[in-house]
């Protein structure tokens, strides 16, 4: 398996230094050209030797492999007589970047399938320290609207390069692995390859060595589900702190409940004693506000909590899904609530958080709350409230003792 992603990778012959300056098919205009330009910038790409970057031209199995593997041969060059893509191919080969079956390819244009399938073969995602992290398969297969026309094998590195947020579907929600890509789509490619702080992954964590934990050094903070997972969710463990409406928009006064209703500030919640992870329940009463506001508002809350708690491992997790047929309060919608989880898997994503995806254990094939699984459109029912938790011990703790 190859050990390195690639930073520096070479398209043709002829360097570009500036795609705008040398390129003079790459303008502003174009969709592609900030990965171009980004790419060029860092020595990643070339032109032709016309100086033309040819954004639309079909992009080859060899150009994409020469990409993956230029910085380990930056200066390779063929023998007399061989394919100019040989030194990539040997080398693809003794590294199991490629398979003999890969060799045919190399002259045609590859397709979304077989740049999957090449890519699934590289390192795509880190996790935090302690646990493993896998694609949600729950969260993706259902995005995949094709996955049956697929090979058994195809599928998993389709699963495997959505779930780095490498690639993606197209809007009728299939992956069409048929289609070949671009020049520029390649580009675009390479540049999520190099900058993983570009994807928008799908993940699940595991945690490595599951052991027991003190009851004292993980806190759950957030608003009025944390409540319920207290009242009916049997938890021997974390220590937690809630708001009724609480959301990431209160200051450092706000006043947190906990066992047997004791209240004290956020402020001197986070104040009090040092935690080794904290998890964060927040996004469901954050719903209805303007999405770049909430976007900021959770970057501030998570800078305070950090800045008061520089020693936890911090994690997000999702919203549950709502009821919308059953909800009065304007903005709490289906729609809504996946565009909230789909912020917060960023956020955790962008700045190395872990995240905890609790929407996939009760949504409903239409993304939605079953009536018989909430008392008013949003909180959970009683035994719902007890499955999450068991899912928190079981991810943390191991398997519950219930």
């Amino acid at each position: 398996m190859l050990a390195v992603l690639c930073t520096v990778c070479f398209l043709c012959a002829a360097f570009c230094t500036s795609a705008a300056d040398a390129c003079p098919d790459v303008t502003e205009d174009g969709w592609y050209y900030d990965a171009v330009t980004w790419l060029a910038g860092q020595g990643i790409l070339n032109g032709f030797e016309d100086g033309t970057f040819r954004p639309d031209e079909k992009l080859t199995g060899a150009q994409l492999v020469k990409m993956i593997l230029a910085r380990e041969l930056p200066e390779a060059s063929a023998p007399e007589g061989e394919k100019w893509w040989q030194p990539y191919a040997a080398l693809g080969l003794e590294t199991g970047l490629l398979t003999e079956e890969d060799l045919a390819f190399m002259d045609t244009p590859t397709d979304r399938l077989r740049v999957a399938v090449i890519l699934a073969r590289l390192p795509l995602v880190t996790a935090p320290e302690g646990f493993t992290a896998a694609p949600d398969r729950e969260r993706i297969l259902p995005a995949i609207g094709d996955k049956d026309e697929m090979p058994e094998a195809e599928l998993e590195a389709v699963v495997t390069v959505y779930g780095s947020g490498l690639l993606q579907g197209y809007d009728d929600g299939c992956f069409h692995g048929e289609r070949t890509l671009s020049r520029a789509e390649g580009a675009a490619i390479i540049m999520r390859l190099c900058l993983p702080e570009m994807r928008t992954p799908r993940l699940v964590y595991t945690p490595e060595e599951p052991g027991p934990i003190d009851v004292g050094d993980t806190l759950l903070l957030g608003n009025s589900h944390c409540g319920g997972l207290l009242a009916y969710g049997e938890l021997t463990w974390p220590e937690i702190r809630y708001t009724l409406g609480g959301t990431v928009m209160g200051g450092l006064q706000t006043v947190c409940r906990g066992p047997e209703d004791l209240r004290v500030t956020l402020g001197d919640c986070l104040r009090g004693k040092s935690y080794k992870r904290i998890i964060l329940v927040y996004g469901t009463n954050e719903m209805g506000y303007d999405r770049g506001y909430v976007r900021a508002a959770f970057e501030r809350f998570l800078d305070t909590v950090a800045e008061l708690q520089p020693q936890a491992e911090l994690w997000l997790c999702t919203a549950p899904p709502v009821n919308g047929a059953l909800i009065r309060t304007e903005g709490l919608t289906e729609e809504n609530c996946k565009k909230i989880n789909d912020m917060l898997a960023d956020l955790a994503q962008k700045r190395g958080l872990g995240l905890l995806d609790v929407w996939p254990l009760f949504a409903d094939e239409n993304g939605s709350l079953a009536p018989e699984d909430t008392v008013d459109g949003i909180h959970l029912s009683a035994d719902n409230y007890l499955r999450w938790a068991r899912w928190l011990t079981r991810t943390f703790v191991g398997d519950p003792l219930f």
